[in-house]
């Protein structure tokens, strides 16, 4: 006989985890420059996986209070980890609140239609 499932896995419990348990605890600048440090040491150690650096970029730029951690420090070790990511092969657009919004964007050489 077959076993009901509840719909739930184990993973669900990881997947719903809220952004701070993700990150630890990123407070103040001083944090989020701790934290970055530690992922940019782990990329140069071989000891994390690129995805695992992209997926904590992308869940850094995207956290609501992003522009009042990001001080100039922050920005060149994230800038770092960035161009790492792109180094390992990840083909994806440099992030405008690192690089400036120039960086990382095609012109199209094709005139317009009249």
């Amino acid at each position: 006989m077959k076993q009901k499932r509840d719909g739930k896995s184990k993973n669900n419990k990881a997947a719903a985890a809220p952004p701070a348990q993700f990150l630890g605890e990123i407070n103040n600048e001083a944090d989020l420059k701790a934290f970055l440090q530690n992922v940019r040491d782990k990329m140069a150690e071989e000891t994390a996986p690129p995805v695992y650096a992209f997926a904590v970029m992308n869940q850094i730029l995207t956290t609501p209070d992003i522009f009042t951690l990001l001080n100039n420090e922050n920005k060149e070790v994230a800038r770092d980890i960035w161009l790492r990511i792109k180094q390992a092969g990840f083909q994806a657009r440099n992030p405008a609140m690192l690089f400036g919004s120039d960086e990382g964007l095609e012109t199209s050489t094709v005139a317009p239609r009249s």
